[in-house]
């Protein structure tokens, strides 16, 4: 088998050593939200994967809700979605004879399910005990669970490295460190706003950067490699016809980060793999004006983003994450603690959309695993399908090496693979 060299010996990135070539000078990468990683054909044609982590845990029985469900009414007296009256929800699909209704902040998700390009997968998750926000990210973008031999590279990172990329843009990050979904691949540049990733001081640091960087160390070839890759953003954003301000961002985090990926799309250089980050999910004081507010912008970002890639709406698909769900129960400061299952979603124009995904497990007492949601649907189960189907994964034991893959059916027929015995 093609093991992943240890990612304790890839923490050298090539932003780094850019940074360290020379006195006072580094990337202009300001702002967090983005990574970002490339193919190495300029004109590939090949699926983009983007990876949205609602970090912090976000309350999927807040964003699709089974507002009718006895169990759940019970449970959540003072913010629970209602299917009727002021916090209403938006009638979606019925799930093992259950009724569901999408957040009504969400207005355009609905849309979009109703277009056929985005589905929900509910009770989904990772089978964990643990409630750490940073243990259980961690644990899920290196793609593990309870019980399982421990990884020390990503997910992505295992999926990049089985399928390589040579281009001087081979993989960005949002900050000096990679997400753990990353950790392992060594050549991560950050990419937070397009518009932004400039060298300071100009093209005549840039110069003299690489004047002092004509060798043929490491050191020297990533601080070249990354220039080549500030080049060709800046020349890309000279080049392509940028229409954005008319596709209905708005001005919030996940917005600027949408837009700013968008760029870098339509500059056509082999985009493969983004991952964007939209935190602050973790919700246990006054939750449904906190939650509203949040998934307002969550549900404008993905509507407007998918308005901005309308020219490349069949090679993309966006999936969610997040670490976990949050308990049935509402806490005594009317918001939720850490839970167990969650909910993922998938924006695609290779999704078999307008379908609610998953098995209900019910939230009755005995139906619950220490009184939270049931994880029904194993979050890499969901993964896996669109590397095989949409990404040219052949080897998904490779990316998950301690989990045995199962197919949802949430995609489109395409590149196939058989699932590991």
């Amino acid at each position: 088998m093609n093991m992943m060299p240890d990612a304790s010996h890839t923490h050298l990135s090539r932003r780094n050593l850019l940074i360290g070539a020379t006195a006072g000078a580094a990337l202009a990468a300001a702002g967090p939200g983005l990574r970002v990683s490339f193919a190495a054909d300029a004109s590939s044609q090949r699926d983009i994967l983007i990876v949205l982590f609602q970090r912090g845990a976000c309350d999927w029985l807040q964003m699709v809700s089974p507002a009718g469900d006895a169990n759940y009414i019970k449970a959540r007296p003072n913010i629970r979605v209602q299917t009727t009256g002021n916090n209403a929800g938006i009638g979606l699909a019925s799930l093992n004879g259950t009724d569901f209704y999408l957040s009504a902040s969400a207005p355009e998700l609905k849309t979009l399910y109703d277009s056929g390009n985005l589905a929900f997968v509910h009770a989904v998750g990772m089978h964990t005990e643990d409630r750490s926000h940073f243990i259980c990210q961690d644990m899920m973008e290196k793609g593990g669970a309870d019980g399982e031999a421990k990884q020390n590279s990503g997910w992505l990172a295992r999926h990049l490295y089985a399928n390589p990329n040579t281009a001087p843009l081979s993989t960005v990050s949002s900050s000096s460190s990679n997400p753990a979904a990353l950790l392992g691949d060594p050549n991560a540049l950050a990419i937070a706003d397009a518009s932004n990733f400039n060298i300071s001081g100009g093209s005549g640091n840039a110069n003299v950067i690489r004047a002092m960087n004509l060798g043929s160390s490491t050191y020297q070839k990533a601080a070249i490699e990354t220039l080549n890759a500030v080049n060709d953003v800046q020349t890309g954003l000279k080049t392509i016809n940028d229409d954005s301000a008319n596709a209905g961002y708005t001005g919030g985090a996940l917005s600027q980060s949408l837009r700013s990926l968008g760029k870098l799309i339509k500059m056509n250089v082999g985009l493969d793999v983004a991952t964007v980050d939209f935190g602050s999910w973790d919700m246990h004081n006054s939750l449904v004006g906190e939650f509203n507010t949040r998934t307002t912008e969550f549900s404008r970002a993905l509507s407007a983003f998918w308005t901005d890639m309308a020219a490349f709406r069949n090679r993309i698909t966006l999936v969610t994450m997040t670490e976990f769900g949050r308990r049935l129960q509402e806490n005594t400061s009317q918001g939720t603690d850490h839970g167990s299952a969650s909910g993922m979603l998938i924006l695609s124009g290779n999704v078999n959309g307008g379908k609610l995904y998953g098995t209900w497990p019910g939230l009755a007492a005995n139906q619950l695993t220490t009184g939270d949601l049931t994880v029904t649907t194993d979050y890499r189960n969901v993964l896996g399908e669109i590397l095989a189907t949409r990404h040219a994964e052949k080897n998904l034991s490779v990316v998950f090496p301690t989990f045995q893959y199962s197919p949802v059916g949430i995609m489109k027929t395409g590149t196939t693979v058989t699932p590991a015995p």
